[in-house]
């Protein structure tokens, strides 16, 4: 409703302006005009958009516990869209997951070495839904994670939980933190 309302008030400028008989208007008026009233458009819609959260922020990044792999590293980091060719990014951030399965069963006994992490990639869609690509490990590409109740849902019913207080026993020996490459 409002930005037809700008609309309409842009158009009866422009039109009481290239009317009036004592002011001259010149085309690069009435242009400047109409993009006005294209800005008001825009600006409502854009305005109205949620961007999804990165860093600390993002309700995804944290430390987890996977119920099919006890005590084995899950880390989740949100970071930005990466810069385009042209300058511009995508609206929609990156995941990234970093994890670490056991050599032998199901339970993570010993710390892996930065040689024995798989990583995953995808993309957040919005503060409660990300696509990830688990290819790279054997697992399915694009495959739709739910931020719910205090942890990650993925289609099969598998939910990691979020750890409170991380633990530095399930990162490589050689470090506390884990960087995006």
């Amino acid at each position: 409703m409002k930005t037809a309302a700008l609309v309409i008030a842009a158009m009866a400028c422009q039109t009481s302006a290239l009317s009036a008989p004592k002011q001259e208007t010149g085309r690069r008026q009435a242009l400047g005009w109409m993009g006005a009233a294209a800005i008001a458009i825009a600006a409502p819609q854009q305005a109205e958009a949620t961007a999804a959260k990165t860093g600390a922020a993002s309700p995804f990044t944290g430390d987890y516990d996977d119920p099919n792999h006890p005590s084995c590293l899950r880390q989740v980091k949100v970071v930005g869209a990466p810069q385009r060719a042209d300058g511009s990014r995508s609206a929609y951030p990156l995941i990234e997951v970093i994890g670490y399965d056991a050599t032998s069963g199901t339970t993570c006994t010993d710390r892996p070495t930065r040689a024995d992490l798989w990583k995953a990639q995808g993309t957040v869609k919005s503060n409660t839904e990300a696509s990830i690509d688990f290819s790279a490990k054997g697992g399915p590409a694009n495959l739709v994670a739910r931020f719910e109740d205090g942890g990650i849902v993925f289609p099969d019913g598998n939910k990691w939980t979020k750890l409170v207080l991380p633990s530095n026993d399930r990162r490589p020996k050689d470090m506390s933190t884990l960087k995006s490459n």
